[in-house]
Formats: C-alpha cells, sequence, structure tokens
C-alpha cells in the first residue's frame, strides 16, 4: 500500500507539507508587512512631531521653527526639494513615501498655516531605515523558519499518516491473503472504532455471505457430482446391455447415439465440475501428452450430424491425421461440442469449415452470423440469439474453461457467417 503513487498515506503527508509551506509563505508575508507598516508608522509618526512643532511655533512667535530633527527640511511648495525627489515626483511619481537615488528615501508631509502658504516637511531617512537594510536577513531567517516548519510537518505528518493508515494496510493484507476457502471471520472488532471499523465490519459482514456462498455451491457440487453420475451410469449401463441383444440397423443406430451422448455427458460433467471446484485455485495446468485432434473433431462432427438433417450444407475438415496439441482432450471435446453445434444449428445452407490454422484451430460457418447487438456480450451467461433454442451457457462455458486450461477463444462474426477460433496452446 505505502508502494502506490497516489496512497492515502503519502496524500496526507503532502496536504501537511503544502499546509505548513502555504502557513510559512502566509506568515511570512504577513510579517514583513507588519515591519514595513511599523516602519512607515514610525516616521509618520516623526512627520506628525514636525508639523505640531511648526503649527505652535507660527502660533506663538509667527515665524516657522527650525526642524526638530537634522534629516527634515521645510520648504515652500516644491521649492528647494534635493534632485532625485524633485526628478521622481516630475515623473509622476504620488503619495507620501518616495524612493530617491543612492539609497536615499523621502518622506513627505504636506502642511497649511494661515499666512504663511503651503508647506511641505521632507524627511530624508534613508540613513534611518530599519527593515529595508536588514530585508535579506529577515527574509533569510523567514526561508529557514520555513524549512524547519517544513521538516517538522511532514515528520508529524508521516507519522499521524503511518498511524491512521496502518489499520487500514493492515486490513487489505487480511483480506488479500485470505484463500476462497478459508475466508477471515470476525475480524472486525480487531479494529477501531471508526470510519477503519466501520469498514472492516462491512467487508467482515460480505465476506460472510460471500463465505455462505461458496459454502453452498461446494454442497452443490458435491451433491451434483453424486446425482448427475448415477443416472448416467443408468443409462450407460442399460445401453451396454441393450447393445448386447440384437436390434434393427435403425435401434442399433440409436442405442449408438445414446451411448455416445452418454459417454459425452459424463465426460462433460466431469470436466465442469472440475472446474466448479479448480476455478479459484489458479495453479497451472498440468503439461498434457499430445493429443490427437483429427479424432474429435470427426466425434463431434458424427455427434451433431443430425442438426444438419435435411440441409444443404457441406462440412469440410482440413486437419492432418498427424495434427497434435497438448491439451486435455475432455476439455477439447466440449469446445469442439459447443462451436460444432452452434454452426450446424445455425447454417442453413452453404459450408462448415473446421481447420488447422497455425496454433489456431478454425471452426467457419456460412450462417446468417450473430446478431450486432449480441457481439459484445456473447461470452455472457444467459445470452442468446432469438431464434436460439439452448440456455445462452454454451459460450460462456467455453470461454470459462478456455481461460483455465491456457485455450484462448475469439468468436468474429459478420455477415458472411461467424468464425470461432481456438488458440490451442
Amino acid at each position: 500500500m505505502t508502494g502506490r503513487a497516489h496512497s492515502l498515506q503519502r496524500r496526507m503527508v503532502a496536504a501537511f507539507a503544502l499546509f505548513s509551506m502555504i502557513s510559512a509563505l502566509c506568515f511570512g508575508a504577513l510579517g514583513v508587512l507588519f515591519l514595513y507598516t511599523v516602519e512607515d508608522s514610525f516616521f509618520a509618526r516623526l512627520l506628525d512631531q514636525e508639523a505640531a512643532h511648526q503649527r505652535h511655533a507660527w502660533q506663538r512667535d509667527g515665524r516657522l521653527a527650525a526642524p526638530l530633527r537634522p534629516f527634515v527640511t521645510l520648504h515652500h511648495g516644491q521649492a528647494g526639494f534635493p534632485a532625485d525627489l524633485a526628478r521622481r515626483l516630475a515623473a509622476g511619481a504620488r503619495g507620501t513615501e518616495v524612493p530617491g537615488d543612492a539609497g536615499r528615501h523621502y518622506h513627505l508631509r504636506h502642511l497649511q498655516l494661515d499666512g504663511a502658504g503651503p508647506l511641505v516637511l521632507v524627511a530624508e531617512v534613508g540613513a534611518e531605515l530599519v527593515v529595508r537594510p536588514r530585508l535579506p536577513f529577515i527574509l533569510a531567517f523567514l526561508g529557514l523558519s520555513a524549512l524547519a516548519l517544513l521538516a517538522a510537518s511532514l515528520g508529524a505528518g508521516y507519522w499521524l499518516a503511518r498511524r491512521a493508515a496502518a489499520p487500514l494496510r493492515r486490513l487489505a493484507g487480511l483480506v488479500a491473503q485470505s484463500a476462497p476457502e478459508r475466508l477471515p471471520r470476525g475480524f472486525a472488532s480487531t479494529f477501531p472504532d471508526n470510519e477503519i471499523g466501520l469498514l472492516a465490519q462491512a467487508l467482515d459482514d460480505a465476506l460472510a455471505r460471500i463465505a455462505g456462498f461458496i459454502e453452498r455451491e461446494q454442497h452443490f457440487t458435491r451433491d451434483a457430482s453424486h446425482e448427475l453420475r448415477t443416472p448416467l451410469a443408468v443409462i450407460d449401463g442399460a445401453a451396454a446391455l441393450l447393445a448386447q441383444q440384437a436390434q434393427p440397423e435403425r435401434g442399433a443406430a440409436q442405442l449408438a447415439r445414446i451411448r455416445s451422448a452418454a459417454a459425452h455427458m459424463t465426460q462433460t460433467v466431469e470436466t465442469l465440475l472440475s472446474l466448479a471446484r479448480e476455478e479459484t485455485a489458479a495453479p497451472a495446468p498440468a503439461p498434457c501428452p499430445p493429443l490427437a485432434l483429427l479424432p474429435l473433431i470427426e466425434a463431434a462432427v458424427v455427434q451433431f450430424a443430425h442438426l444438419l438433417d435435411g440441409k444443404a450444407v457441406e462440412v469440410v475438415v482440413e486437419v492432418a491425421p498427424h495434427e497434435t496439441a497438448r491439451v486435455p482432450g475432455p476439455v477439447l471435446a466440449i469446445l469442439l461440442s459447443n462451436l460444432v453445434s452452434n454452426a450446424f444449428s445455425h447454417t442453413h445452407q452453404g459450408s462448415i469449415r473446421i481447420a488447422r490454422e497455425g496454433a489456431v484451430l478454425v471452426v467457419a460457418d456460412s450462417g446468417p452470423g450473430i446478431d450486432p447487438a449480441l457481439r459484445a456480450s456473447i461470452y455472457e451467461s444467459g445470452v442468446k440469439g432469438e431464434h436460439s433454442s439452448g440456455f445462452g451457457l454454451g459460450l460462456s462455458i467455453a470461454r470459462r474453461l478456455g481461460e483455465r486450461f491456457g485455450i484462448g477463444l475469439e468468436i468474429v462474426s459478420g455477415a458472411g457467417g461467424t468464425r470461432a477460433l481456438l488458440r490451442l496452446p
């Protein structure tokens, strides 16, 4: 969990870091603004004192007095202003604070005395400035303080995020390491009584329902295995006894079909029950010995030949006798049965071709093709065409079998027919 690029722990640490940086920048800016404001207020109070001094002298003596401080000068209008100040004002500088040249800095106060005309107090405070000469030091101090705050926030954020995410990691590990046949139960009480505890309780309840479902499925698999094998064995045994007696030619053929169908059904039941038991275990299928393809294909063609009765359909098999594949025989027999029966059922004229093309076994027909509205969902259970008489399970079972035993299944359908591709390992 901690290795994910967008993990909750990393996001929490990043949020702490971002908050600390924004806080440091805001407080730093406010600190510098406060220092400038205090400094400007100091010079404003100083000029207030100088203005009060001039008013008092004018009222008492009827003349202007010398400024109290040496860096303050009194001017009638803008006459006699320092050159750099006059130049800045002529260039459009406004306000009561004007920067000068060579480190000089001016604060202005306009003064109006009856009979004395417009007066201007000019304080050149370059030598009296406190903030501006020390601004590099102040900024460096604020920067170091911000870095220290960032380091402290990262440490605190990492500790808090790790502590907050630890129950989530434990919960994820508990669920991820659980085998389907041994799902954990009753673990919610070991988690804190907060939102994580609510999540753990919800997972505990969901896993309890899943465990019940798996148990029911296991009972069904076991019961179906017993209940299906018994009648199939009875059918096969009865057919074997009938085969030992003299039968008319047509009856013998029908009896052979019954025995073939019973054998195929037994094989199908065994394979599907094996799939139901093993599909969640995910072990790699064991290597299979080479399996001859042509006998399985011929058996499927013979088994479903009755579906072509009365149809002008040609069946072409282009598989050499020596062609083999390393797949389980029962599995391939089920796959071929599904594909061949589908092709035979839905092709009313034309041809059906079964061929080996490299590592692909192709079953192609010239039928009307699959309804375009169904092509995206043909592997889902219960999906079938309008004229289909089945239950819509064949291709779903075939896809699951193929995935279990490493056989790829692809259906390509169009106006010219349907191609079923089995990619053999």
